[in-house]
C-alpha cells in the first residue's frame, strides 16, 4: 500500500473507562474529514464500538460486510474494518475492571503492533489503557509507550514520550519510574540522545529547520548552584555547552528552573515575553512537564511516541472513570491525535 493510500490502526483502551464512548464521538465527528484514500481499522469488535456510541448518547448502526463495517454514528457514515470478532469486552461494565476488561485492552493492543509489523497499518493511535494490563509473557510494561515501542522500536535506543497541544512541543526524559529513581538517571549519553529525539520531532511536527530547545532542571531552581542537587552542574551543563555547536538545533547553554519556565510561558500569554520563543522543552520527570503542560492544552494535547517505525499518537488523559457512561467525556484530545497520525504517516 502506498503512502497516497492509508489505514490508521485504533486502539480501544479500557472497555471499562471512557475509551469506547470517546471513540464513537471521534469517529463520528472525524467521518466528514476523511478522504477516501484514509481506511480506520479498530482493533475491537463493532460490539464494542456500538455499546461507546450507546456510552455517548449517539444513534448508531452497522451494517456488516465480512470484516468491512459501514458504521452510522450520529447521523455520519464511515467504512471501518474491524479487527476483533470476539465481544467479551463489550460486555464490560462501566468502572468494573475484570479479567476480560484487562485482556481485551492489552490483547488489542498487541494486535495492532502486529499489523504495523507486518504492514497492514501506516499509524496507530491508542486509547487510554490501565497499567495493570500491560503484563505480556509475565513481563509488566510501566506504559503503552514502552510496550510499543518494544514491538515497533527503530535502533536500540529508548523512545521520547513527546507531547505536542500548547505553544511548543514537551519531551520526557523520564516518563513512568519512581521519582526516586530520576536523578541515577541523570547521564550524559541518554540525556544527549533525548535531547536529539525532540529537536527530530520538532522539525517533524513544526516545520522548523532548526529548533529552539530548552531543558529543565532536575532539582528545585535547577540546583541552585549545586545546593539541591548536582545533576545540573556535573551531567547537564557540559553536554549542554558542547551541544551549542550544533548545526541542526539551538539549546539553552544551562537548564532553566521548571517554576520559572512556566512563570515565562504565562508571561508571554500575556504579551510580556522576557525572551525569544522555544519550539521544545525538554522536562526531567513526568509530572514537571506534564502537569503545566496539560492546562497549556486545555484538553487538547497529544502523546507521540517518538522512534518508531510508524507512528503512534494518543490522547493526552486516561481512562477517567468518572465520567465512563456519563456522555461527558470530551473526544477533542483522540481526534486531535488522529489528525497527527495521518500528517505524520502522509510525511
Amino acid at each position: 500500500m502506498g503512502l497516497a493510500s492509508l489505514t490508521i490502526g485504533l486502539t480501544p483502551g479500557c472497555p471499562a473507562g471512557i475509551g469506547p464512548e470517546v471513540w464513537a464521538q471521534a469517529i463520528a465527528q472525524l467521518a466528514p474529514t476523511l478522504t477516501s484514500t484514509t481506511r480506520l481499522r479498530f482493533f475491537a469488535s463493532k460490539a464494542l464500538l456500538l455499546e461507546g456510541a450507546r456510552r455517548a448518547g449517539l444513534q448508531a448502526e452497522v451494517d456488516v460486510q465480512g470484516s468491512e463495517v459501514a458504521v452510522v454514528i450520529g447521523g455520519q457514515r464511515v467504512e471501518i474494518a474491524v479487527a476483533d470478532a470476539d465481544d467479551r469486552c463489550a460486555h464490560s461494565q462501566v468502572r468494573v475492571v475484570d479479567d476480560d476488561a484487562l485482556a481485551g485492552q492489552r490483547d488489542a493492543l498487541l494486535r495492532a503492533c502486529a499489523a504495523a509489523v507486518r504492514g497492514e497499518i501506516q499509524a496507530m493511535v491508542t486509547g487510554p489503557v490501565r497499567k495493570a494490563a500491560l503484563v505480556v509473557h509475565g513481563r509488566h510494561y510501566p506504559g503503552q509507550t514502552e510496550l510499543v515501542h518494544e514491538f515497533l522500536h527503530d535502533d536500540d535506543g529508548p523512545p521520547l514520550m513527546v507531547f505536542a497541544g500548547a505553544a511548543f512541543l514537551l519531551g520526557l526524559f523520564t516518563v513512568h519510574v519512581p521519582l526516586a529513581a530520576v536523578p541515577g538517571l541523570v547521564q550524559t549519553a541518554s540525556l544527549e540522545r533525548a535531547v536529539r529525539r525532540l529537536a527530530e520531532a520538532a522539525r517533524a511536527l513544526l516545520g522548523v529547520s532548526r529548533p529552539r530547545i530548552a531543558v529543565l532542571g532536575v532539582n528545585p531552581h535547577a540546583g541552585e548552584g549545586g545546593l539541591f542537587g548536582d545533576e545540573e552542574e556535573r551531567v547537564a551543563q557540559p553536554l549542554l555547552a558542547r551541544l551549542q555547536n550544533e548545526s541542526g538545533f539551538d539549546v539553552d547553554a544551562v537548564p532553566r528552573p521548571a517554576d520559572g519556565f512556566f512563570a515565562d510561558v504565562a508571561r508571554a500569554a500575556k504579551g510580556r515575553s522576557v525572551g525569544a520563543p522555544v519550539h521544545a522543552v525538554l522536562a526531567m520527570h513526568h509530572d514537571q512537564g506534564l502537569g503545566p503542560y496539560k492546562l497549556l492544552c486545555g484538553g487538547e494535547g497529544i502523546n507521540i511516541t517518538w522512534g518508531l517505525r510508524v507512528p503512534r499518537t494518543s490522547p493526552d488523559h486516561g481512562t477517567a472513570d468518572a465520567l465512563a457512561g456519563t456522555g461527558k467525556a470530551d473526544p477533542s484530545s483522540t481526534i486531535a491525535a488522529v489528525h497527527t497520525a495521518l500528517r505524520l504517516a502522509r510525511s
